[in-house]
């Protein structure tokens, strides 16, 4: 028997060793993502997307993944903003379809865009996280991100990240 399941003999009592346990898929793609990131193996693209499955652990995932990928960047100022906006997307996008939740973060002009697209074939599911989004979502979203909307399946935000403020991008 691995000695991992062997029990331990301790004055008279029989106790388990704790069991090994497994991540989910969620959890073991940041593990691997931020494995890649400090290894160098990530490159030099300041774009990333990732599938997530339709799993609690996705919320968590998404976060992990986020706060490296930004850190990685050199976007610390961001980090707490889009990690509270990347949990309540993916959180919204999992209660509303229920499916595989793609999400992408890259950088581009001096902005950080962060898209949440559900892999739902059902358009009425579509309906409902669009309504849900903007109800939801309206006031945070407004405080917090440069600008933000609902494209199709996709709920995305914009972070300013350089030199640029909200009014010049509007």
């Amino acid at each position: 028997m691995p000695a991992m399941l062997q029990p331990r003999i301790e004055r008279g009592t029989t106790e388990q060793q704790p069991a090994l346990r497994l991540l989910s898929w969620n959890g073991l793609l940041a593990m691997g993502d931020g494995l890649a990131v400090r290894a160098g193996w990530a490159g030099q693209d300041r774009a990333v997307s990732w599938l997530l499955s339709a799993r609690p652990s996705a919320v968590p995932g998404a976060r992990r993944m986020t706060a490296v990928r930004l850190a990685d960047w050199g976007l610390h100022e961001q980090a707490e903003t889009a990690d509270l906006l990347v949990g309540a997307l993916v959180a919204n996008a999992l209660r509303h379809a229920g499916t595989r939740i793609r999400l992408s973060l890259w950088v581009e002009d001096g902005l950080l865009r962060c898209e949440v697209e559900d892999d739902s074939p059902l358009p009425a599911a579509v309906a409902r996280c669009r309504a849900a989004a903007q109800r939801a979502h309206d006031p945070v979203l407004a405080r917090l991100a440069c600008c933000w909307g609902v494209a199709g399946k996709v709920v995305w935000f914009e972070l300013v990240t350089g030199e640029r403020s909200c009014e010049q991008h509007a």
